[in-house]
C-alpha cells in the first residue's frame, strides 16, 4: 500500500478559505463578504460535493502542489480531471 505524503495547502495556507480575485465572487456558494474569501479549491472544494482540507499531495520534489489540471472526457457529461504534478484526480458528472 503506497502512502500518500501531504503537506499544507499553499494557496489558503491550511485556512480552508481563499482570497477572490473575481468581481463575482458574491454569486458563489461559501462567499464571505467581510474577508472576500471562498472555499479554497486547491485543497478540496474543487470535488464534486468537497470541503477543504487544508491539505494537499507532495509534488514529486516534496513541495505542496498548486494544481494544474488537465481535464478530458470519459463519455458524453462525465469528466476526469488529473492534476498535472501530482496526479490528484477527480470526476465530475455535469448531468447533461
Amino acid at each position: 500500500m503506497t502512502t500518500i505524503l501531504k503537506g499544507t495547502c499553499p494557496k489558503c495556507n491550511g485556512s480552508l478559505r481563499a482570497e477572490s480575485q473575481s468581481k463575482y465572487a458574491y454569486m458563489y456558494k461559501g462567499y464571505d463578504k467581510e474577508t472576500n474569501t471562498l472555499p479554497c479549491n486547491n485543497c478540496g472544494s474543487q470535488y464534486m460535493f468537497g470541503n477543504p482540507k487544508g491539505e494537499v499531495n507532495l509534488r514529486p520534489d516534496g513541495t505542496p502542489c498548486m494544481h494544474e489540471y488537465k481535464t478530458k472526457t470519459i463519455s458524453n457529461c462525465y469528466h476526469e480531471s488529473k492534476c498535472i504534478h501530482c496526479e490528484d484526480t477527480f470526476y465530475v458528472d455535469s448531468g447533461d
